[in-house]
């Protein structure tokens, strides 16, 4: 998608509510089950985890239930995996790629005349590590900043697609929810935008959001 493209879906809309991964910052699933598969000693990763289900303690991690620590000892015992933890980490930040530097520029553009938001499912290991990413590459500089408020599922406890997570940003924001839209690249997420009532938008394929300016 294109920002002419977008521009022309958002053209009603005061507010937009994005995701982050597969939106600003690319995701391949696949490499992080293929490295931890690799650690595992009998097990194929992809049996607990995938971009559309995983096993609970995943999202216990994507909500602040349990700590890093505690993650890693559960994704030991059931992946079965003899490894240290930098290599378990390691693994775990594989899917997360390239920040496009496009993306920003045309964020900048698009807060002077929208409110924008991000609303993510993301866990402390990767948001460590794209603190790092980001801080690293000079270009990037600012970039939650342009955001009016960032919303990550480990601070507020919830994640998409459970309504509270939609209606926090909603609720703190005093938002018209006909005027907000809200885009993401799992299905799941968008058809739990849907259900409250929230105009949302299925990026298909991921990673695609603007592509060029």
């Amino acid at each position: 998608m294109n920002a002419e493209e977008f521009n022309k879906l958002i053209a009603d809309k005061d507010n937009i509510i994005f995701d982050f991964g597969g939106i600003f910052v690319d995701i391949q699933y696949n490499d992080t089950i293929e490295e931890l598969t690799k650690l595992s000693t009998e097990l194929d990763a992809a049996q607990f985890y995938s971009k559309k289900s995983q096993v609970s303690f995943f999202s216990d991690l994507e909500t602040g239930k349990i700590t890093q620590d505690e993650f890693i000892v559960l994704l030991k015992d059931h992946l079965k995996i003899e490894r240290n933890d930098t290599e378990i980490i390691k693994a775990w930040n594989a899917m997360l790629k390239e920040i496009r530097v496009e993306r920003l520029v045309y964020l900048r553009e698009l807060k002077k005349t929208k409110k924008v938001f991000m609303l993510s499912n993301i866990n402390e290991i990767h948001e460590k590590y794209l603190d790092l990413y980001i801080k690293e590459r000079p270009e990037l500089a600012g970039f939650y900043d342009e955001f009016d408020k960032v919303y990550f599922s480990h601070n507020i406890g919830e994640r998409k697609p459970n309504a509270k997570a939609y209606e926090t940003v909603l609720k703190e924001n005093d938002l018209d929810i006909k005027r907000t839209l809200f885009i993401d690249d799992s299905p799941q997420h968008v058809e739990g935008a849907l259900k409250i009532g929230l105009d949302a938008v299925l990026l298909d394929p991921p990673n695609s959001f603007i592509t060029g300016l």
